[in-house]
């Protein structure tokens, strides 16, 4: 019989030990949006053909979901952009659309009513192709070349991916340009009356 209590003995004081020695982990549930994530598109101007739009905050509105949020740009169906913002030369027909993912890997995508308008073309004003900007990697300046325009002057403006304005001029003939720009990515607008080029250039 005593055999038998000091046996019951040792199996409770293992069973206490082995109790005491589980750890308990608690695990963090996500944070519960107050509202699903929605995504709604602001923008709905006319756009022209072939000028670079830049596209940011002002353009579209994300509710809801938990923050920080992911962002994925669509241009006909290619991922064009992975920031807040996306740049984009615009055509007529492009299809563009917003992917936002939430932090709990929630989803909400909008699409945006491109109202994209042609810009004529007038073969008095200068043919486009006769337009050159180069070179596209900068150093110190660009060569701008330009066909006679006639008594008309080219407005050459440069901007930089925010859609900003770093440099503006007329011009009346072919010129170099200073450019003093920091590293970076930028495009260069060349018009002449009706005919217009944009150039992607890069400063090192």
């Amino acid at each position: 019989m005593r055999t038998i209590k000091t046996f019951l003995f040792l199996v409770s004081v293992f069973t206490l030990n082995s109790i005491a020695a589980q750890t308990v982990v608690k695990m963090d549930m996500p944070k519960q949006a107050d509202q699903p994530i929605k995504v709604v598109a602001l923008f709905d101007e006319e756009i022209p053909e072939g000028i670079p739009v830049v596209l940011g905050l002002m353009g579209y509105d994300v509710e809801g979901g938990i923050s920080p949020y992911l962002f994925e740009w669509m241009l006909n169906g290619e991922v064009v952009s992975t920031n807040d913002i996306v740049i984009f030369t615009p055509n007529i027909g492009d299809d563009l659309s917003l992917k936002v993912i939430d932090n709990n890997k929630c989803r909400a995508s909008t699409s945006f009513n491109l109202k994209v308008a042609r810009i004529p073309q007038n073969p008095t004003d200068g043919e486009i192709e006769n337009i050159q900007v180069y070179p596209t990697m900068v150093t110190d300046f660009i060569h701008i070349k330009i066909p006679p325009t006639e008594g008309k002057k080219a407005l050459v403006r440069i901007f930089n991916i925010n859609g900003e304005t770093v440099h503006q001029e007329y011009i009346s003939e072919s010129t170099r340009i200073n450019t003093n720009l920091t590293s970076g990515t930028y495009f260069v607008s060349v018009r002449i009356g009706d005919a217009h080029k944009v150039e992607k250039i890069i400063a090192r």
